[in-house]
């Protein structure tokens, strides 16, 4: 691809919202689905040892690969921290090279809630495109209900035990035992809380920037078809979110591979890269 064809008339509405999904985790306006088993904590609760054992802060660096050809597009950095009892996570995707220079091309999203014994309840999730927040959620779970605003009108969503964010989501999974079949569950974004399906495929290898690494592999796919995302959890690194692949209803792709992991607190901080 030539720079004249990176121009603005060329970055299409669908590159933008692909972009949009590269904030991690994520990622993406991955619809929920109802949980079928009514447990605290719902089908992705996670043992408590997990969930302790949780690292206290952390950050992945991404490159941003666009279509099959893998053309880079931006970088993406995903952070978290916790105390024991709240923890706090954001995901910040934004173009580079030629496409930098276009306005609205960076996306930011956030996460934070409490820590239960089975593991992530979100309370406040938002989206902040090109400097300006523009959707965000509330979660009431005495009442079992999300309020999911943009532009300034509400809408509401019913919420069961383990529901998620898009960003808590990737951290749920990867305290939560390997399982066999389909779960569903729902994911909330800036803009819906809608059906999602998540599988768990086998282990393996998997080569990003920063190397070869021993990963789990999950997919999870929207009931409606819009969109599928694989998610690779480093198992040495806290099972951080190593490759993130993203494919649309169109079959356009979008590639989150780590460049650099830092896992533990200040004092303790593992990193690993190039």
């Amino acid at each position: 691809m030539s720079p004249s064809s990176m121009s603005g008339d060329a970055f299409s509405s669908r590159r933008r919202g692909l972009l949009a999904l590269a904030g991690l985790g994520m990622i993406a306006p991955v619809p929920l689905v109802r949980a079928v088993v009514a447990k605290q904590g719902g089908p992705l609760a996670a043992p408590a040892s997990a969930v302790r054992a949780w690292a206290r802060g952390g950050r992945v660096d991404y490159e941003v690969l666009y279509g099959r050809m893998a053309l880079p597009l931006g970088r993406a950095r995903h952070r978290w921290s916790h105390d024991g009892e709240h923890y706090r996570m954001s995901s910040e995707a934004r173009a580079t090279g030629l496409l930098s220079a276009i306005d609205g091309l960076s996306y930011v999203q956030r996460s934070e809630g409490r820590i239960r014994a089975w593991g992530l309840q979100p309370e406040h999730f938002e989206v902040e495109r090109g400097g300006r927040r523009r959707e965000w959620s509330e979660f009431d779970w005495g009442s079992g209900d999300v309020a999911l605003y943009r532009d300034g009108e509400a809408r509401h969503a019913p919420l069961r035990s383990g529901d998620q964010d898009v960003l808590s989501l990737w951290h749920q999974i990867g305290m939560v035992e390997p399982w066999a079949g389909e779960v569903s569950l729902t994911v909330v974004t800036g803009k819906s809380a809608a059906p999602s399906r998540l599988d768990y495929l086998p282990d393996e290898i998997v080569e990003v920037p920063a190397g070869r690494i021993d990963a789990r592999h999950l997919r999870a796919a929207a009931l409606d078809g819009s969109l599928v995302l694989e998610v690779w959890l480093a198992k040495e690194s806290e099972h951080v979110p190593v490759r993130i692949l993203m494919v649309d209803k169109k079959g356009e792709t979008l590639d989150q591979r780590a460049q650099r992991i830092q896992v533990g607190s200040a004092d303790d901080a593992v990193e690993r890269n190039r």
